[in-house]
């Protein structure tokens, strides 16, 4: 995966971020100063994340992700304050390819197979398909996934049912959903193949 540094070099010189990118195994291709010049390098267009600094404040961080997102972007955003092991755990560990039951992913295409037949989806339906496949079995908060997909955390969950519902309707084959399941008044839990349980 291709990652971009957002922040002063001196930012990236400690342990912490040292530990992140040696750990990762990430091919650093560039680095930006400033949150604009990040933006700026949207327009490369092989980016697969950024690392922010945490000398921003916090509502610039969000006008930033905000403008990623808005500009198509549907890579990982993460602040160098993360704790190391949610920043693994949110990165595909091997190939560009994600499979996880009945689901295939190429990040790098951005194809996404159900069941062996290619779906078309908008950036923000793969992402959360991404997201899910990374984390199957597991409850995820609606402030997780807000927080994934778009960036901010304090976003209507309303956007996310949206998104929900559209995916349900690509990948569902029954009536009640049995691949991205409810939890009721928490968020959802991805079941990638419930043909497997009892």
């Amino acid at each position: 995966m291709n990652l971009l540094l957002v922040g002063s070099e001196s930012a990236f010189k400690g342990d912490a971020a040292k530990s992140f990118l040696e750990r990762t195994h990430l091919n650093v291709i560039a680095r930006a100063s400033t949150l604009s010049e990040a933006v700026a390098c949207l327009e490369l267009g092989s980016i697969d994340l950024f690392l922010l600094s945490s000398e921003f404040r916090e509502e610039k961080l969000s006008l930033f992700t905000r403008d990623a997102r808005c500009r198509g972007f549907a890579g990982l955003i993460l602040r160098s304050a993360d704790p190391p092991e949610a920043a693994l755990d949110a990165l595909p560990h091997e190939s560009h390819i994600i499979r996880a039951g009945d689901f295939e992913l190429d990040t790098s295409s951005r194809q996404f197979w159900v069941r062996g037949v290619e779906t078309t989806c908008t950036p923000k339906e793969f992402e959360l398909m991404r997201f899910l496949c990374l984390h199957p079995e597991r409850p995820l908060s609606h402030k997780t996934l807000l927080t994934a997909i778009w960036g901010i955390s304090d976003a209507s969950p309303h956007i996310l049912r949206v998104l929900v519902r559209a995916v349900r309707a690509k990948i569902e084959t029954t009536g009640p959903p049995r691949y991205i399941v409810t939890q009721h008044q928490f968020g959802y839990r991805f079941i990638p193949s419930p043909g497997l349980l009892h």
